[in-house]
């Protein structure tokens, strides 16, 4: 009998981030929706296979990001 273990998503902390900024247009990672103009973003990137590791972003204070107690 073959044991699988499962894998966890990885999960984005504030340290994990590569800094606070301003992201006007672009869509949060976690929520989906747009960014405003005056709206703070973290600023992350992931890996690609093909090429330079791509910027995403994220609300500083996203409604869909799990708040840890």
């Amino acid at each position: 009998m073959a044991r699988t273990k499962k894998t966890k998503a990885p999960e984005f902390d504030r340290d994990a981030w590569e800094y606070l900024t301003y992201a006007p247009g672009h869509e949060c990672s976690a929520c989906h929706r747009p960014i405003g103009d005056l709206e703070p973003a973290l600023r992350g990137a992931i890996d690609r296979t093909s090429g330079a590791p791509a910027p995403v972003y994220r609300h500083d204070k996203c409604p869909a990001r799990a708040v840890a107690a």
